[in-house]
Parts: structure tokens; C-alpha cells; sequence
């Protein structure tokens, strides 16, 4: 199902949901972004203290702002419709309080921005230790081609299907292998992509810096059956970005990354790892300035800790991870038909572990889960020393060198009017 990382993969492969910064005093008023670009449709609403909700009439601003009057906490709530008619509509709800979170967004669809053909013709020859069947790798903000090497003294054609503007591109070379054998990686800076254009570069032995490494720590005791990392280079203009490390199953505990060759002010490294078993899932985000860079991930749900009730909107007990740097729980519900998301800042939840959803189905006009399908189920626990809850995941500037944001995800499913699910 769709764990919380899949908001992190917008950006990087990856990037973490609507969640948020604080402001002292707190604000007496919240405003509701809901971003809907490709214009599929929405309905929102919205939630003081624990009182009802009320639905907001719609607007072409798609910014909704409310007063608090006096409540300290708050909610909102979004179904976005699908953008392919058979595909699940997706409820989105966001409750904190105000001084977690004054400026709630929500993604329903993003642009979906033309595209040209441009080719990049890239000189190998001079990086070390290149041969026939390396790849060649060019990458951007939500794109990416690659080609083969041939013969190391002819150039490769990448072909790029790109939106046209100008950007910062990632070149790479790699070998197959696990973990991936990066011989070299270098950023262009400024390129003009254009319709039908193209440019050449050279990649050199100064572009083949010596290789940094990642290691991953897992809880003692917790003993995972996959687990995947990498290293992801962003430029300063966040457009520029790629893998430049990876590895999967035992190789992910150590291994290198190549850095990136005219790496400057503003770019910076995303480390990532992921670890887990049938019901539990870890994961990690860390950003870097370089050099060796090293995760640990983050202990796993007590066996059994959580329990879900098998209904359409269910009761969720047992909400009470330990650790400081808890900043909020996601819990994510999902079938063929419909996707249904809450995020909860800990200054929503206070010292409550039980969380009931709600039920908005006439409000959002949505149909609940029906009675005996599967229910894909999921509970996060967000942690982060850092003030997480409004990264914007549709920003990839919101990801500093500084940000650390780590997950414990327990899974499951259940059907709706069958027994409840304890998780993991």
C-alpha cells in the first residue's frame, strides 16, 4: 500500500507529507491550501477543537482561512478526486494545533507540465576506469534516460524528455552490481533545455571524486527480510537531482556514494534507508553537506501495540510511541476504491492513544470502505529533531542539509465487520 514515503518520492525517489513548523504566540486563524492544478475537483472541510465539522463553499484561490476563536487546535479535511476515472479517491485529513501547523496544505494534483525532446551528448572518455556496458545517467526534477556505453571513446547520446526551461542537470556514470558501482558524477549548471536542442559535456578524471560512504544502523534485535538505501544529490536550484549511491539487501548496512563534482553552496545530499518484515517498516531521511554519512533507523511498534477496529471508519488504539522527537502519527487506510489518510500532530492528540476517524462521507461525498472488502492498513510514527509537520512536499526546497526525519511503520489488513487488527 501507500506508505507515508510515497510523498517523499516526489522529490527524491522520495519526500515526506504535509506536516509542520510552529509560530509563538500562536496564530488565531488557520489557512487551508489545497492545491489542485490539473483541476480533477475537491471538497474541504474544516474542524475547531472537537467540535463538528463544517464544510468550506469552494473557491478559485483554492485558500480557505478560518478563525480558531479561542480553540487551540483544529482540523481539516480534502477528498481529492481521482485523476482517472476507476482509480480510488483519496480523503485527506490534517488535525494539530495551531502552534504545530497554521498553514495546512493539501495535495490533490500537481501540474502536469509539457515536455520536449532534448539530447545530451556526454564525453566519457576521460573518467577512469570506464568500459563498454557502464551507463551513462542524466536526471532532473521528475525526470531522467540514461545510455550505454558502446565504446569508451565515442560519446553517448541521452536522450531527455524534459520540460523546457533552464535547469541544473546530474550526470552520472555507473556500473551495474549491488551496490551500484557510481564511477563518476558531475552537475551542469544552467542548461538551457529546449525544444529539439542539445549540448555536449565532458566527463574527466577530476569528476570521479573519491567515494564517501553510508552506513545504516538497525535496532538490535529487529531482523529485517528487505531492506534498500541510497544517496540522492540535490542542486541549489532543486532541479538538479539523482541517485548517486545505492544498495539493497545486506550491502545497504555499508557502502559507497560517489559525490558529486562541482557539488556547491545550496546543493546537498539526501540519505536514505529503508528496512523491514511482514509488519513493520523503518525508514530514514537525512540530509547532508557530504563526506561519510551515517543512519540509524528508528526502533519498530511493540508487537501488538496498536489495534484498529474492522469497520469502515475505525478506532485506532495504542497511539503511544516513545521517544522525543515524536512530532506526529499518520495512519493510512486504502482499498481498490478509496484512499483514506490522517495526519495527527502530537499537540492535536495530547495524552490521548485512542483516535476514532471520522466520518465524512456526506460532508466530502465520498463512499466509505464497504462491509467485507480488505483493508490495507498502516500506522506511522513521525520522528524528527527538527520542526517537521510543514515540509512541503511539493518543495523540494523545504529538504535542508539539516533535516532528519525517521519512521516506524506498522502494517496490516483487516475487512471491514470482521475481527479487529493488532499491529505489527
Amino acid at each position: 500500500m501507500k506508505h507515508t514515503s510515497r510523498l517523499l518520492l516526489l522529490v527524491f525517489g522520495f519526500l515526506l507529507a504535509a506536516c509542520g513548523g510552529g509560530s509563538s504566540p500562536p496564530p488565531s486563524s488557520i489557512s487551508l491550501t489545497v492545491v489542485d492544478d490539473q483541476n480533477l475537483g475537491y471538497a474541504a472541510s474544516y474542524q475547531l477543537g472537537s467540535g463538528a465539522w463544517t464544510a468550506f463553499t469552494p473557491n478559485s484561490s483554492n485558500t480557505y482561512t478560518f478563525n480558531l476563536s479561542g480553540n487551540t487546535v483544529y482540523g481539516v479535511a480534502v477528498r481529492c478526486n481521482p485523476p482517472v476515472p476507476g482509480m480510488a479517491t483519496e480523503v485527506q485529513v490534517i488535525q494539530a494545533a495551531a502552534a504545530e501547523l497554521s498553514n495546512p496544505k493539501v495535495t490533490c494534483s500537481e501540474p502536469n507540465p509539457s515536455t520536449v525532446a532534448y539530447t545530451l551528448n556526454v564525453d566519457v572518455s576521460g573518467v577512469p576506469g570506464v568500459v563498454a556496458g557502464d551507463t551513462v545517467t542524466v536526471s532532473g526534477k521528475g525526470f531522467g534516460a540514461g545510455g550505454n556505453v558502446l565504446n569508451p571513446a565515442n560519446p553517448v547520446a541521452v536522450n531527455l524528455t524534459a520540460p523546457a526551461s533552464t535547469q541544473d542537470l546530474l550526470v552520472t556514470v555507473s556500473a551495474s552490481g549491488n551496490p551500484t558501482n557510481y564511477k563518476a558524477a558531475k552537475v551542469l549548471r544552467n542548461v538551457n533545455i529546449s525544444n529539439g536542442g542539445s549540448s555536449s559535456t565532458s566527463l574527466a578524471a577530476a569528476d570521479a571524486l573519491a567515494p564517501a560512504n553510508l552506513s545504516v544502523g538497525v535496532p538490535s534485535g529487529f531482523t529485517p527480510t528487505y531492506g534498500t538505501a541510497a544517496v540522492i544529490y540535490l542542486s541549489s536550484d532543486n532541479r538538479g537531482l539523482g541517485q548517486v549511491g545505492h544498495a539493497t539487501g545486506m550491502a545497504a548496512a555499508s557502502f559507497s556514494y560517489r559525490p558529486v563534482s562541482g557539488f556547491g553552496s545550496g546543493d546537498r545530499y539526501v540519505a536514505f534507508a529503508v528496512a523491514g518484515n511482514s509488519g513493520n517498516v523503518l525508514e530514514r531521511y537525512k540530509g547532508s553537506s557530504g563526506g561519510a554519512l551515517a543512519l540509524t533507523l528508528p526502533n519498530p511498534w511493540a508487537s501488538g501495540s496498536l489495534s484498529l477496529s474492522a469497520l469502515a471508519h475505525p478506532t485506532v488504539s495504542g497511539l503511544s510511541y516513545g521517544g522525543a522527537n515524536l512530532k506526529a502519527y499518520r495512519i493510512e487506510l486504502e482499498d481498490a476504491t478509496l484512499i483514506y489518510q490522517v495526519t495527527l500532530g502530537k499537540g492535536w492528540l495530547g495524552s490521548n492513544t485512542t483516535y476514532s476517524f471520522p466520518n465524512l462521507a456526506s460532508l466530502l461525498s465520498y463512499t466509505p470502505f464497504a462491509n467485507a472488502s480488505s483493508v490495507q492498513a498502516s500506522v506511522s510514527a513521525l520522528l524528527s529533531p527538527n520542526p517537521v509537520l510543514s515540509l512541503d512536499e511539493s518543495n523540494p526546497a523545504s529538504f535542508t542539509a539539516t533535516t532528519d526525519i525517521a519512521l516506524a511503520i506498522a502494517t496490516g489488513a483487516y475487512t471491514v465487520g470482521g475481527s479487529n487488527l493488532s499491529l505489527p
